[in-house]
């Protein structure tokens, strides 16, 4: 069930139909008509990407937006995540962002290995920081010499 802030307004409706090896076709439905911009796979996944994160901008209140910014991309809040296999020997991601946004992304056995290094080395902190947070010196308290 979804919200009447989530619904669209009027009779409005969105969908994708391939349209062969090489393209697809955007549909946008308005009553009974329906409208459909025939988009490459590389234009299809610019359109994704600007409308993820167009909504993810606009979906977080603590940002201040000004009317007519072009939003080309972002940093996506991922709220939580899954992993697991899709089929066996075929590793997948699923991330859920905010406004209920869910995306997954499938990857070969090595891709898998390689995303997962990579996610580890950045979660973890550097020796310096380490070093630095163990010998740091507790503050002294107002008022004393």
């Amino acid at each position: 069930m979804t919200s009447p802030e989530a619904a669209p307004r009027g009779d409005l409706r969105f969908s994708v139909v391939t349209a062969g090896p090489d393209g697809l076709e955007l549909v946008v439905a308005f009553g009974p008509r329906d409208y459909a911009v025939r988009l490459t796979p590389a234009e299809a996944a610019e359109l994704g990407l600007a409308l993820l994160a167009t909504a993810s901008v606009a979906a977080d209140a603590g940002q201040d937006v000004p009317v007519g910014t072009r939003v080309e991309n972002c940093f996506f809040p991922v709220l939580g995540w899954t992993a697991g296999e899709v089929s066996p020997g075929v590793p997948a991601l699923a991330l859920r962002l905010a406004e209920g946004t869910e995306i997954a992304f499938q990857f070969d056995r090595e891709g898998a290995r390689a995303c997962g290094r990579a996610l580890a080395r950045s979660g973890r902190m550097r020796l310096r920081e380490r070093l630095r947070r163990a010998f740091r010196r507790p503050a002294r308290p107002l008022g004393r010499n």
